[in-house]
């Protein structure tokens, strides 16, 4: 069996946890149940109380201390140290996990050098997807509901002193809180999930990098056949996933009209074309993301009340398959669940057989054609409920869902909170369980604003960053331009003059970044792009990471994001390396001065 050394748990635990009390030596490994003291010889402030909460107290002939209890079993070793309580399981994947984190704040180097020395090595776990949803993954024996109100009713036990007593009541609350989670989670996670496991579909696995692979021209031509071959270059670059045209026969050559969903050849290309195009961004390992239209439909023929809402091909719906308060089309189903789009008929998502027509035809699409997950049209058009159904039904690797709403302006400017905008999208995002992420827009509308010498908008009053992503990031998916906003349409280009600190902000930050086509290959900023998502990828940026802001005013911004990479936008004077609470050596990875620069620690 792995054993951990006492000296390893005295470092993890606390800095100044440097030797073992009873003349036990810190550097051996013990499985014994007994019980061992460490001493803190952290000094005391001026009124001689220790600076570490909750810890116990003794004194000493020289200076007092305090101590931290280590329980140690055959299998477990549990450390106390008034703050946090520790469980490490037989597991090598645990220790590893748990020596690897280190100590709470930043240690110097003359520490981190005797850790190092101590330290026991252990391989990295290779991680099989398969396993995330079984072995991983344990059902909890959960506590009886009375057991978790009557800890809540517990007092602590008289105590000699008044730490003792706070110590006790702190433990008694740590176990309610506990059992209350248990009881909320239903499951217990044994091992910490890798960002490389997708446990529930749709969600990714927070390393995803998507290019849009068209733009509002592109069904001018054989589009599947010029976008294929460029599938070698795009996974070069970085790029993991692929977001395709809408496929089905429309009505509107760009396919946000459709009419027959299972006719698939349209003016981007026909279906063999289509499939050769998946194939091979399949090849090169990349996702191919389907652009699907889901709350509206064209129909064929009209009814005898000369309307258009009788429809054709493989899925003949009638009237009843059309919401009833759309008076342009005459539905005789219920009522929308969101907002309608006038310019054809709404489906009715609430009938059974349009659910089930629907669930069939994405998994036809899904295991006939080879797509690997979707991005959602115009999703304000109906409940996120329905979506979560489908993403359910046809387990997509990854689905993205168009939630667009206006933001808030004052006086034609943008207003600097928009809380209430983000929250829309947030609503949304719950509404599907959680299956979904969202395009971030509000990220969008504000750096429209912020990259113009407005750097203070790219913080919140909480100090996290402003859009989806600072309260949902690994549902958030950033993005500056898309076939709408940019391409020949231009309904809310991006500044062009500020596109590389736009793609350097999103591409170093959390959430899912989207590539516009245009920019990559129109717009001369192909190798700077590239450099950026190189940057991400060597730093581990993921949709999950830790952004903490040190700058953000007039002159421009600055952010930590996890532990690796700082990133600097706006043209002033700063460099991590003078910074007092940015430990460790930087090294300068990517320099454009006049707009961003990025660092690595080393």
């Amino acid at each position: 069996m792995a054993t951990i050394s006492l000296a390893d748990i005295a470092f993890q635990t606390h800095p100044h946890h440097l030797f073992v009390s009873s003349g036990i030596g810190g550097s051996k490994s013990y499985v014994s149940p007994k019980k061992y003291t460490l001493n803190c010889r952290k000094h005391f402030n001026s009124k001689r109380k220790c600076l570490h909460k909750s810890h116990r107290l003794f004194k000493s002939s020289n200076f007092m201390c305090c101590t931290v209890e280590i329980a140690i079993s055959e299998d477990s070793i549990t450390v106390d140290n008034g703050g946090r309580l520790a469980l490490v399981v037989d597991d090598d994947s645990q220790k590893s996990k748990l020596l690897s984190d280190g100590p709470r704040r930043e240690i110097p180097d003359w520490m981190a050098r005797r850790i190092g020395s101590v330290r026991p090595k252990f391989p990295p776990k290779k991680i099989d997807i398969s396993e995330a949803n079984t072995s991983k993954f344990k059902s909890l024996e959960l506590p009886n509901p009375s057991e978790v109100w009557s800890i809540a009713k517990a007092k602590p036990k008289d105590g000699d002193t008044l730490i003792e007593h706070v110590i006790e009541k702190e433990l008694i609350e740590k176990k309610r809180k506990a059992l209350e989670r248990a009881l909320q989670r239903k499951t217990i996670q044994w091992q910490k999930t890798p960002e490389e496991i997708k446990l529930e579909p749709g969600t990714g696995t927070g390393r995803e990098i998507v290019f849009q692979g068209f733009n509002w021209e592109s069904c001018r031509k054989k589009w599947y056949m010029d976008l294929a071959p460029k599938a070698a270059d795009l996974s070069r670059c970085g790029i993991t996933a692929v977001w395709l045209p809408p496929p089905t026969e429309s009505v509107a050559p760009q396919g946000y009209m459709p009419s027959d969903l299972y006719n698939l050849n349209s003016a981007y290309g026909t279906q063999e074309e289509l499939k050769h195009c998946i194939e091979e961004m399949h090849n090169h390992h990349l996702l191919a993301l389907g652009d699907v239209v889901l709350n509206h439909r064209c129909a064929h023929k009209q009814s005898e009340n000369g309307v258009w809402n009788i429809f054709g091909g493989k899925l003949p719906w009638g009237p009843e398959a059309i919401v009833c308060d759309d008076p342009n089309f005459q539905g005789r189903g219920n009522p929308s669940s969101g907002d309608i789009f006038h310019a054809a008929p709404n489906i009715d998502h609430s009938q059974d057989f349009v659910r089930n027509d629907v669930k069939q035809w994405l998994n036809w699409l899904r295991n006939n054609i080879g797509y690997d997950g979707w991005r959602l049209d115009f999703v304000r058009g109906f409940s996120g409920g329905y979506v979560k159904e489908y993403i359910e039904a046809s387990n997509p690797a990854f689905a993205i869902g168009e939630y667009w709403d206006s933001m808030a302006y004052e006086g034609g400017n943008l207003c600097y909170n928009q809380d209430a905008h983000r929250q829309r999208v947030i609503n949304w995002i719950n509404a599907t369980g959680g299956t979904s992420s969202a395009f971030d827009v509000t990220t969008k509308g504000i750096l429209h604003s912020a990259l113009h010498n407005e750097y203070w908008r790219l913080i919140d009053p909480a100090g996290k960053p402003p859009g989806v992503m600072g309260w949902w990031p690994s549902r958030a998916v950033t993005f500056l331009e898309n076939h709408d906003t940019g391409s020949t349409q231009g309904h809310w280009p991006f500044p062009r003059d500020k596109l590389m600190q736009g793609y350097a902000y999103i591409l170093t930050h959390p959430g899912t970044p989207v590539v516009f086509y245009d920019h990559f290959y129109d717009f001369g900023i192909h190798d700077v792009i590239t450099e950026l998502i190189e940057a991400r990828k060597r730093a581990g940026v993921h949709c999950r990471s830790v952004v903490k802001i040190y700058h953000a005013n007039s002159d421009g911004y600055v952010a930590q994001i996890g532990d690796t990479l700082v990133i600097k936008l706006g043209h002033f004077d700063w460099n991590p390396s003078k910074q007092i609470d940015l430990h460790g050596t930087w090294q300068k990875f990517l320099d454009k001065p006049s707009d961003y620069q990025i660092w690595f620690r080393i």
